[in-house]
């Protein structure tokens, strides 16, 4: 795989934009969306908030993205970092997200090799979620993070890294969903293990290849579902036919 190209300047969230700002309504600090009186995320932004972005001054009203919970109970967000100076020569910046399916199995090999590979312990990001589970905080925390960063230093190329593919899911339309937000937002993705280790390249054969592993680990998904239903089938008629045969 190799290194994607940035993406142009109109990818780029009003969202992002606005809340580089103190909301002079709510009060609402940099890095956190816009609160309704009844301390929930408002639906869309305050119009004194939002006309200090001078290519949004004349706008009626923008929207609270979805990944801000809009509705939700509002919460600070994640404070933005301090801008880097651009005279300052260019560097990587790695954000991790590490992810296993129940409480009983263990995270640290994925966090051990995350942190070897210069990701400082603060900046990765775990949780114990199934796949099955559509809205994981922690993956979102890091996404939103990842989106920060890349908004104060333009310069530098901010990549995303997860130790496999199925660490970020197993269904095929989520894995290219993802993967197409992350370019979208001048993210770079990378797998440390698997079949597809690297730098994602989300275009020409890169983008194919990535498709046809991401299908692929959803095949073995359901593999692995329907193998784990077929036992606990098996287990239960052997458990019946024993209590047949056992004498009183």
């Amino acid at each position: 795989m190799t290194d994607p190209q940035p993406p142009p300047p109109t990818d780029r969230l009003d969202a992002d934009d606005v809340e580089q700002h103190t909301c002079p309504k709510c009060d609402a600090q940099p890095g956190s969306p816009c609160r309704s009186r009844g301390g929930v995320v408002a639906s869309a932004y305050h119009t004194r908030r939002f006309a200090l972005v001078p290519r949004l001054k004349k706008a009626l009203r923008v929207p609270t993205p979805a990944d801000r919970g809009p509705g939700r109970r509002w919460r600070p967000g994640t404070p933005l970092p301090t801008p880097i100076d651009p005279d300052l020569p260019s560097a990587d910046i790695r954000i991790g997200y590490a992810r296993c399916s129940t409480l009983g199995q263990e995270l640290d090999s994925q966090l051990d090799a995350l942190s070897k590979h210069d990701i400082p312990r603060d900046k990765i990001f775990s949780e114990k979620i199934s796949t099955r589970v559509r809205e994981r905080p922690r993956l979102e925390e890091a996404l939103r993070t990842a989106r920060e960063v890349k908004t104060h230093a333009p310069h530098c190329r901010v990549i995303f890294t997860v130790y496999e593919m199925k660490r970020l899911g197993r269904d095929a339309a989520e894995l290219t969903a993802l993967a197409d937000h992350l370019t979208a937002h001048g993210l770079v993705l990378e797998i440390l293990a698997g079949p597809l280790p690297g730098i994602y390249d989300p275009t020409g054969p890169g983008k194919l290849l990535f498709a046809f592993f991401a299908a692929m680990a959803e095949t073995e998904r359901e593999n692995i579902r329907e193998s784990t239903l077929e036992g606990l089938d098996t287990e239960r008629h052997s458990d019946y036919r024993d209590l047949l045969v056992t004498p009183p």
